[in-house]
């Protein structure tokens, strides 16, 4: 009995050192099988294995006196590490990370780092990551600096090839800076006007040149879909396009043009550097107004080159009609909207906070286009005032015109008569008469109108000493 509680306390222990070996090992994968006295005669570790590298180490940069750190990340149990430097074991170097520092920027400190992993089941040697010199500080090694540039004397955020990608992204990327045509493209979304989203396949942070992506704009409750602006165009909500170079795109949301500016009869478009956009929480009836699109002065050559957006609607007509709007702007001088008929300006606005403004005016028949356009730039100015940098134009409107009222003419004649004369026109003008203007009661006049070599002419007797004419339309 002795002997047999002396093997069981000798086989625990033999158990309970496999079982603190195997680090790293589930509970769940070691099978004991036991005696008839109920003493575990055999353990089945079917889940151990050698160890396999699930994160290898990579290139470290060191700057001069900082320090540099490789580690590497493995599965298996009862794991143990030895660091090499150039194939050549470092000494203490027992850990899953390796911690660098206070080296020279050159010597034999520099070279190829790897780890040696084991266990009981065998063992893995990782890739060599190389350690590189980064004098500058700038995460670019040197000698990538000095095959590309020939001098240490870039940035990180340097763009040397002018291609829209940064010296650092380049270099993590593999492409080179000083090639114009060596880069991955990006993609640049904004959103504008009313609530809404964008969702992009593949969404990638960049493009291989000529790689296909799909847009979709998907518009907030109660929001349309304006369309695109920038690099793409159309009202189409999902489009795709070729990655051939960087692209800055804009999805434009807001109430329809034609609901927001009250006139559902004209057909509106936009266009420019952004889109106008209908919206409610600037206008003159409370209700909604067209706004212009969040434009920039943008940065083109080498200089500062001013961008626009225009809102715009053409038509016919068959008779002369009154257009009325209105509008108004918030803008920094001499940024600011303009109106033109026909690319002929009539009015423009500029100014911080300009009041709402009614504009109307008679149109012949004709073929129309009407065009409101917000400017800005070529550069700001700073001015210390406060400004939407944006213009607005709300309830636009076409009725029957009002034409200019021809001269009247008065002239005596026989018998206490007067003979009223004025121009014939094709419109319907009245006229009417009052014995006082204070107050004036305008009636129309009854007598006979007689059309005499383009001229109206009625012969009228004045019931009063003093009496009064207009002519009045319709």
């Amino acid at each position: 009995m002795t002997t047999n509680i002396k093997f069981f306390t000798w086989h625990s222990c033999w158990v309970a050192a496999w079982l603190c070996g195997l680090t790293g090992l589930a509970r769940g994968q070691a099978t004991y099988v036991y005696d008839a006295s109920g003493n575990p005669s055999t353990i089945n570790l079917g889940g151990a294995s050698a160890p396999v590298i699930t994160t290898a180490p990579r290139a470290e940069l060191i700057s001069s006196n900082s320090f540099a750190m490789f580690s590497v990340v493995a599965t298996g149990s009862g794991l143990s590490y030895h660091w090499l430097s150039n194939g050549i074991p470092i000494v203490g170097a027992t850990g899953d990370s390796l911690l660098l520092g206070s080296l020279p920027l050159t010597g034999p400190s520099f070279g190829n780092f790897s780890v040696i992993i084991s266990n009981a089941f065998g063992s893995v040697t990782s890739a060599p990551a190389p350690l590189w010199a980064d004098a500058n500080g700038n995460g670019i090694p040197d000698w990538w600096e000095l095959q590309y540039f020939h001098n240490l004397n870039q940035t990180a955020l340097g763009d040397y090839d002018g291609d829209g990608v940064d010296n650092l992204d380049e270099y993590l990327e593999g492409t080179n800076p000083t090639n114009s045509l060596s880069f991955d493209p990006r993609l640049y979304l904004k959103v504008a006007g009313g609530g809404g989203t964008i969702t992009v396949s593949p969404d990638l942070p960049y493009y291989t040149l000529g790689q296909l992506v799909t847009l979709t704009a998907v518009p907030a409750a109660g929001q349309g879909f304006g369309g695109w602006s920038g690099a793409l165009t159309g009202s189409k909500a999902t489009v795709s396009l070729f990655m051939n170079t960087n692209e800055t795109i804009t999805a434009n949301f807001g109430f329809p043009l034609g609901m927001a500016l009250h006139n559902t009869n004209l057909i509106w478009t936009t266009s420019g550097d952004e889109l106008w956009f209908g919206q409610g929480d600037v206008s003159e009836d409370g209700v909604s107004a067209a706004q212009s699109g969040a434009i920039v002065s943008s940065w083109s050559g080498g200089t500062f080159v001013g961008d626009q957006t225009s809102l715009q609607t053409s038509f016919y007509l068959a008779q002369a009609q009154q257009l009325g709007f209105w509008w108004s702007v918030s803008s920094q001088p001499p940024d600011g909207v303009s109106f033109s008929i026909n690319s002929n300006v009539v009015a423009t606005l500029s100014g911080q906070s300009v009041a709402w403004q009614y504009l109307s005016t008679n149109l012949a028949p004709g073929v129309y286009t009407l065009t409101w356009t917000y400017s800005k730039g070529p550069v700001d100015i700073p001015s210390g005032l406060a400004y939407t940098d944006a213009a607005w134009v709300g309830d636009v409107t076409l009725a029957s015109a009002t034409p200019a009222a021809p001269v009247l003419g008065i002239q005596a004649t026989a018998g206490n008569s007067l003979l009223l004369y004025w121009p014939a026109s094709p419109a319907a003008f009245r006229l009417q008469q009052t014995g006082s203007l204070s107050p004036a009661n305008w009636i129309n006049t009854t007598n006979t109108v007689s059309l005499i070599t383009g001229t109206n002419q009625m012969l009228v007797a004045p019931a009063a000493q003093s009496q009064f004419y207009r002519l009045v339309y319709p």
